[in-house]
């Protein structure tokens, strides 16, 4: 397992290297972001569901917060769905390649490509004959990291985001009801979101090096104006 988490993080590293050139800019532009990247894996087993509802979901809809997923996906069960962008109400069903791994771009991605890249919504609905297995690897930035548009983009329509923030902010939306969860429509220029100036407050108190608890730290996840 550890050998295949290697692996996968080679494969990635090369495709944000080729991410970076096709945007503009150096190949090993993105080396520093993720010299101490936070990426991890998650192996996944789907019951099958025998109900009435032909779309029972196994997980929701959603989009992956991180840079880049890489999803070795089961080729007996097909049951990962992506909305469509031209017809919101379309799902697609994505039907691997043999032999082959599915690429996902994630909301870092969008931020660092200035939108020319998107983080596509997608489900996973229950299959009634079959269990499905993945195994999704999540390619993230180092805490740390500071996320913003590359400057060969032009104007930037996003403002700078901390990886380290972002994630905690999303971690806390899933293990707590923090009210709204996180987007990345609260960084784009503009936005007057609250978590533009709480981010400056959470950085300010926080050490990246320590276990971070979510309980511990609510005062610094939780909207300054409302508690």
């Amino acid at each position: 397992m550890r050998c295949y988490f290697d692996g996968l993080c080679e494969v990635a590293a090369r495709l944000t290297s080729l991410f970076s050139l096709g945007l503009g800019m150096p190949a090993s532009h993105f080396e520093p972001a993720l010299a101490a990247h936070t990426s991890y894996l998650r192996l996944n087993y789907y019951a099958p569901y025998t109900g009435a509802d032909a779309t029972q979901l196994c997980i929701s809809p959603h989009k992956d917060a991180g840079f880049l997923t890489v999803l070795a996906q089961d080729e007996t069960c097909h049951s990962l769905q992506v909305r469509g962008r031209q017809r919101p109400d379309e799902w697609i069903t994505v039907r691997p390649e043999p032999d082959a791994l599915t690429i996902n771009t994630g909301d870092m991605a969008q931020i660092y490509s200035n939108n020319r890249y998107h983080a596509p919504e997608h489900r996973v609905i229950t299959n009634p004959n079959k269990p499905r297995y993945s195994a999704p690897f999540f390619y993230n930035p180092s805490y740390a990291a500071a996320v913003a548009p590359l400057p060969s983009l032009g104007t930037a329509e996003y403002d700078e985001l901390v990886w380290g923030y972002f994630r905690a902010q999303r971690f806390a939306g899933d293990f707590a009801d923090y009210g709204t969860e996180i987007q990345i429509s609260d960084f784009a220029k503009g936005s007057g979101s609250w978590h533009v100036s709480n981010q400056a407050r959470f950085l300010a108190a926080t050490d990246f090096r320590r276990p971070f608890s979510v309980e511990a730290n609510r005062p610094l996840l939780s909207n300054p104006t409302s508690v």
